[in-house]
């Protein structure tokens, strides 16, 4: 791993630089030269005066696996410890040098791997890498491709906790976003956040769209992005003086308490400031809480258990891809030494992935395959619901009852009818839908969809234009409905694929999203009078 230069920050050549900072909000006051007008949807540019050390670059494409020297693994659980934590199993590697960090939802059934936090049985488990070598300010960059599944947090950031002083330096960026503004949570929004405490930080929740012009509209889009930040500790000018120093806690200015910030939660300030982006897109600058402590990277997907933060996590397994991380300094900008340590467990050398995988497609669909009655799990994604009879069935209903008692007067078929259409309609949903041993495709578990009941999967994020592969096998009589959503309930395109079949038979409709698709509902409903079997049911996005 390359050294890095650092400018070490006494309390001399503190005491040497002149104080003007206006306040916590504003940060220092800017130079006349300074390019204040740096904003979100601005193309990405450097500070004037600035110069990238290329020469003192750290950069990583994992070909070969993941470098014990260059990073730790993460094993260890945070946040309400409502969650699996994050794993070592979970981190792997293709022979074509991309790291793979997976993470399993709510609806992961399979039992392969192990939490660490309170979840043990797998579920809420994702995967992070942390770097063993620490960096200061520069241009930070990672491309990847988002996990796109809500409730799974992606991130990119970096993390220096002081336990002594419970300084929290930290710059997050985070997805999906939308909690911190339109309280709809979505791969169209970005998150991004810089710390010095818990309580004194900046968080700024981002349409793509307005700051991309368009190019990007959502993350889920199963693309490479380039996501990253410049971090400056000193902003370029001639009287340095003029634009760096700190100030303690005991000076909290009033508009600082207008955000609640209390004496004590700020132990230091710098007026530096950050530059977030995507795709060569500013999405957001900041100038407040900017960290002055040299820092670790950190990177992986995890479960806040919080569906206030990133939206609920129903779903089975997903991954999240990155292709590289690199670390790029800049010249001259003072960054105060500090080695944070690390608060939690981190995998063995013996616990690092051995050898590459073979990437699969990943399937949207949670338990398609059914095998999941084998463990009796109740988390499996499918939900079990009564559908409306209609008045076509309610006649054939009859007209079974008068068929079956040729012999009653038209009373007493009307009570035998009304019993009947009572029985039918109270009866739990689980009497008409079973997932079960030896019903599936070959003799596996299988679902078994009867009369009126209807059996419904919603898969999120998916959005306009997601060319997707619908496939499955069944047999018997009924339908396979798509139900293209907006965030609302209201139905924007329907697809129905038909099965009328004696034998087990494969069925693929290949599908694209409409405008305004924010996510799929899958319903299997039976004919009336024939149920319908229905095994390895799989949802794929395509390019």
């Amino acid at each position: 791993m390359a050294q890095k230069r650092n400018t070490k920050i006494t309390c001399a050549s503190l005491a040497a630089l002149t104080l003007l900072c206006a306040s916590a909000l504003t940060g220092c006051k800017p130079a006349e030269t300074a390019p204040q007008d740096l904003k979100a949807g601005d193309d990405l540019r450097l500070l004037p005066g600035i110069e990238l050390d290329y020469d003192n670059t750290f950069f990583d494409d994992f070909t070969g696996g993941v470098s014990s020297e260059n990073w730790d693994i993460g094993k260890q659980a945070w946040g309400a410890n409502g969650n699996g934590g994050v794993i070592p199993e979970n981190v792997n590697y293709t022979d074509d040098g991309v790291l793979v960090l997976t993470g399993n939802g709510d609806y992961y059934t399979s039992g392969a791997v192990k939490g660490v936090g309170s979840r043990r049985d797998g579920t809420l488990a994702g995967a992070a890498l942390i770097s063993k070598g620490v960096f200061g300010a520069g241009r930070y960059e990672v491309k990847m491709k988002v996990l796109p599944r809500l409730g799974a947090c992606n991130a990119f950031w970096t993390f220096a906790y002081d336990t002594e002083t419970g300084a929290n330096h930290e710059i997050d960026i985070e997805f999906p976003g939308g909690t911190h503004s339109t309280g709809i949570i979505s791969y169209e929004r970005i998150l991004n956040t810089n710390y010095h405490t818990e309580t004194a930080n900046q968080s700024q929740d981002v349409a793509l769209s307005e700051v991309t012009g368009g190019s990007i509209t959502n993350l889920a889009d199963g693309e490479w992005h380039t996501f990253g930040f410049d971090w400056y500790t000193l902003e370029s000018d001639e009287d340095e003086a003029t634009q760096f120093g700190r100030y303690s806690a005991d000076e909290i200015t009033e508009e600082m308490a207008a955000q609640g910030v209390k004496a004590g939660d700020v132990k230091d300030t710098t007026c530096g400031r950050l530059v977030y982006f995507v795709d060569g897109k500013v999405t957001a600058v900041s100038n407040v809480f900017v960290p002055f402590l040299q820092t670790r990277i950190w990177l992986g997907v995890w479960f806040p258990n919080n569906a206030g933060f990133v939206g609920e996590p129903n779903f089975e397994s997903d991954n999240m891809y990155v292709d590289y991380v690199r670390h790029t300094p800049f010249k001259d900008q003072p960054i105060e030494e500090f080695t944070p340590k690390l608060t939690g467990d981190v995998a063995a050398p013996d616990e690092f992935p051995k050898e590459p995988i073979t990437l699969a497609e990943v399937n949207g669909v949670a338990n398609g395959d059914f095998e999941y009655a084998l463990k009796n799990a109740t988390n499996s994604g499918w939900k079990y619901y009564k559908r409306t009879i209609t008045s076509d069935e309610l006649k054939a209903l009859r007209k079974q009852i008068e068929d079956a008692n040729p012999d009653k007067l038209y009373d007493e078929i009307t009570e035998l009818y009304n019993k009947a259409r009572k029985e039918l309609t109270s009866a739990p949903a689980e009497t008409y839908c079973t997932v079960a041993e030896r019903i599936g495709a070959k003799g596996s578990c299988g679902l078994k969809v009867d009369r009126i009941g209807l059996v419904g999967q919603t898969i999120d994020s998916i959005f306009d234009g997601f060319k997707l592969k619908l496939a499955f096998n069944a047999q018997g009589e009924g339908c396979v409905n798509v139900l293209f959503m907006g965030n609302g309930e209201e139905i924007i395109e329907q697809k129905r694929i038909t099965v009328d079949s004696q034998q087990w038979s494969e069925f693929m409709q290949e599908l694209v999203a409409p405008d305004g698709t924010k996510r799929v509902e899958i319903e299997i409903t039976s004919a009336f009078d024939t149920p319908i079997y229905v095994d390895d049911i799989s949802l794929i996005k395509v390019k």
